[in-house]
């Protein structure tokens, strides 16, 4: 019977290394980046950004970006093609908005279906031209400005992307922007600031609310970013080795920020035993090592209030869940219709076909595990997901690669080695 075993150091996280290449490119100076993902979205990120004029070369194991200041971007020559990722079109939209350029920006058929009017409509308020497909959508057209209002956003749906791409739009706005969260999301964009020395004020506020107040324009000096590993990588092999009896794997150089690692207490609230251990500090971010083995998984009720820390690990907490004894439930997942596939569906779609008992109601999951041995090849739609392919693929190593997955070459985007990993540590027995 296969097993996970053995230790793995983990590709740089995804959203870090976004912003690390735009900030970078907003700094002035030479950076060097170790460790970046060289994924199909952070490459994205990386074109466009020599599309804006910013010299980016890569130096053996590492990237070197020469900045040109916070207004520093030029005009391109031709449109700017974020594929897939939802992360270069909201961050990169709100990096053009405060230079005086006029910018394209495409993406494929899967991103075209994912708004974008929940950035440009504060980025219009504060005074930059927007000319949306459908009022919505890509293809989208953004006419810059230098004179940007420095105004007041309250961002009533949690969104990291939409926080992130007002900072980056706020940092060449003359005067002070603020910024209002009313539920917490992730803060990359706001350690990477303190890393690069940029003074920025974050207070808490009535109703457990958060401001974020910059006084711009800056002009900061870029600094060598190191990337620690992806903890939503992590999440696969976790929970590989949760379900599959007698493994035992050690995934190394993890980024333990709080805002990332929720899963980790979902997992150990299931019974899976985790142990974290934290080593050192990365460019503002905690790393460590995360140890997990085989479990006997039992169901739990996910609340609502978790949806915004757990967005990525959905699918493979549903692959946790198909394997624990009970049901678990997982509540307020709406936000998962809007990601590169509507993951409810996904995951009710796939899980049903190997028979298990899953439905949905008013965007609350409820799987109900069971132990079922696969007789004959189930195809699995990923819906072109990289998510839902990884998570699969994991749930793949119960039944033998009885579990055909429609479209592997998606898990690109975010993780080019999962399979090299994957089977490095199948084969470590």
């Amino acid at each position: 019977m296969l097993k996970f075993k053995g230790s793995l150091k983990i590709s740089g996280d995804k959203s870090v290394s976004h912003r690390a290449l735009i900030l970078s490119a907003m700094g002035t100076g030479k950076a060097k980046i170790t460790n970046l993902l060289e994924s199909e979205d952070v490459m994205r990120t990386l074109n466009i950004l020599k599309e804006l004029g910013i010299k980016i070369v890569k130096d053996d194991d590492s990237w070197i970006v020469y900045g040109n200041g916070t207004g520093g971007f030029l005009e391109p020559k031709k449109s700017l093609n974020c594929g897939n990722s939802g992360t270069t079109a909201r961050l990169m939209i709100g990096a053009v908005s405060s230079n005086p350029i006029n910018c394209t920006f495409i993406g494929d058929e899967s991103l075209s279906r994912r708004s974008m009017s929940r950035v440009t409509k504060h980025l219009e308020k504060i005074g930059a031209t927007v000319h949306l497909t459908r009022k919505d959508y890509l293809p989208l057209i953004i006419n810059g400005s230098e004179k940007l209002l420095p105004l007041m956003h309250n961002i009533q749906k949690p969104s990291a992307q939409i926080k992130s791409a007002l900072i980056i739009a706020a940092l060449n706005i003359h005067g002070k922007t603020k910024i209002i969260e009313s539920i917490a999301t992730r803060d990359h964009t706001e350690r990477l600031l303190k890393f690069l020395n940029i003074k920025i004020k974050i207070k808490k506020i009535k109703n457990k609310a958060t401001q974020i107040e910059l006084n711009g324009p800056y002009e900061f000096k870029s600094k060598s970013i190191d990337i620690a590993g992806d903890p939503s990588s992590a999440a696969f092999f976790i929970v590989g080795a949760l379900i599959l009896p007698e493994s035992r794997v050690t995934l190394k150089n993890i980024m333990l920020n709080p805002s990332r690692i929720a899963f980790i207490k979902i997992l150990k609230k299931m019974g899976g035993k985790i142990k974290v251990k934290k080593t050192k500090q990365i460019c503002g971010e905690d790393v460590g090592n995360i140890t997990a083995e085989y479990s006997k998984l039992k169901g739990i009720t996910i609340p609502a209030n978790q949806s915004a820390y757990l967005i990525d690990e959905y699918p493979v907490i549903s692959v946790a869940a198909s394997q624990a004894k009970g049901r678990t439930i997982m509540k307020g997942l709406d936000e998962l219709r809007y990601k590169e596939s509507d993951r409810i569906k996904s995951i009710v779609l796939n899980l049903k076909k190997i028979g298990i008992d899953v439905h949905e109601v008013n965007n609350n999951l409820h799987i109900l595990g069971k132990k079922i041995k696969v007789n004959k090849d189930v195809k699995i739609k990923s819906f072109g997901d990289h998510r839902i392919a990884m998570s699969f693929s994991i749930l793949n190593t119960l039944h033998y690669n009885k579990l055909k997955i429609d479209d592997k070459k998606c898990i690109n985007i975010s993780y080019p080695d999962f399979t090299k990993h994957l089977n490095f540590l199948l084969q470590n027995k």
